[in-house]
């Protein structure tokens, strides 16, 4: 548990997963959800389910826009109307399964889970054990196996100061954070997960950084104008001032939600003794930096003086490990 078990609101705290990978037939996800959690499916299309939950939906879907919103359909709808003829429904589901068997080992499906209270995220290793038992493939199995663990963790304020504090302790973290879970080179090579460049490390780590929300929001989309990042503030963001983000990145999709968006993690779905969990227990790392004033204060100047050496001959990573786990 991390030390503010309460939210924004001051209730406990949510945290919701998306989960990536491979190997299984949607059938067989749909089957394995039911089984693991005891709910209903509802059927979409053939590549996308919802399962109703206390906490809300849990969501089973190839990860391929075109099959799961339904945009094959509508646009090859649209087309066909557009020249005169009529199309039989059954031949679009012809295409729209050809499309998903011809995708499916190299896009991912993906399960995604509603904001779970934290003192109930524990049934989020049964996910990962029953993956395991059904033969999944993480990112490990396969060299172009770019998949991940998302993470989604429930702020426990929207004041500047602070997100400002947990952002700080991420890019503080980050390098660490990758070197720890071993995050895999296919992913490294992929722009999903690109790390905080150096500029914006020290514009946000000065002492004298003291912005208000609005500025803070300005300057993170002015050095970060994309979703891709280790941790996407964006969601945040957006949800604090929506018109400010959406004006600013009128084409990013963003989903509006008062949580970080933790994108780094490994999804080792196919390794024997691997669980969620063990991703959700890194993130702590980050939060109890942020929640730690003096230590938090003590690892930007260090920073901040490792990055304007010329030569270092440690690397960060190992500095900050022995650090904070020597606290």
């Amino acid at each position: 548990m991390p030390t503010n078990i309460n939210n924004y609101k001051d209730e406990i705290r949510k945290v919701g997963f998306e989960i990536e990978f491979s190997n299984i037939k949607m059938k067989r996800i749909v089957s394995l959800i039911k089984k693991t959690y005891n709910l209903k499916e509802t059927k979409v299309n053939n590549f996308f389910y919802t399962f109703d939950s206390e906490y809300g939906k849990f969501v089973a879907e190839l990860d391929f826009e075109l099959l799961t919103k339904q945009k094959l359909k509508s646009n090859f709808t649209d087309f066909f109307q557009k020249i005169g003829m009529q199309v039989d429904k059954t031949k679009i589901d012809k295409v729209e399964n050809m499309v998903g068997r011809i995708s499916k080992d190299l896009v991912p499906f993906e399960v995604s889970t509603p904001p779970i209270p934290l003192d109930k995220i524990d049934i989020i290793d049964n996910l990962s054990d029953n993956l395991y038992k059904e033969g999944a493939h993480g990112t490990k199995k396969r060299v172009y196996n770019a998949f991940g663990l998302h993470i989604n963790i429930e702020t426990i304020s929207l004041d500047v100061d602070s997100l400002l504090s947990y952002l700080r302790s991420y890019v503080i973290l980050e390098s660490f954070l990758a070197k720890d879970a071993k995050v895999d080179i296919t992913r490294k090579i992929t722009p999903y997960i690109d790390k905080f460049k150096e500029d914006y490390i020290v514009k946000i780590l000065s002492e004298n950084y003291k912005p208000t929300i609005e500025e803070f929001i300005d300057d993170y989309i002015k050095y970060n104008p994309t979703r891709n990042r280790s941790l996407d503030m964006l969601p945040i963001f957006a949800f604090i001032d929506e018109k400010r983000v959406r004006d600013s990145l009128p084409k990013e999709k963003i989903n509006s939600r008062p949580a970080f968006h933790y994108r780094l993690s490994n999804s080792l779905v196919g390794e024997e003794n691997w669980k969620i969990s063990d991703e959700w227990n890194r993130w702590l790392y980050v939060e109890r930096v942020a929640n730690d004033t003096k230590l938090l204060t003590k690892l930007s100047k260090r920073y901040l003086f490792h990055l304007e050496k010329f030569v270092n001959f440690t690397a960060w990573e190992e500095k900050v490990s022995k650090c904070i786990k020597n606290q």
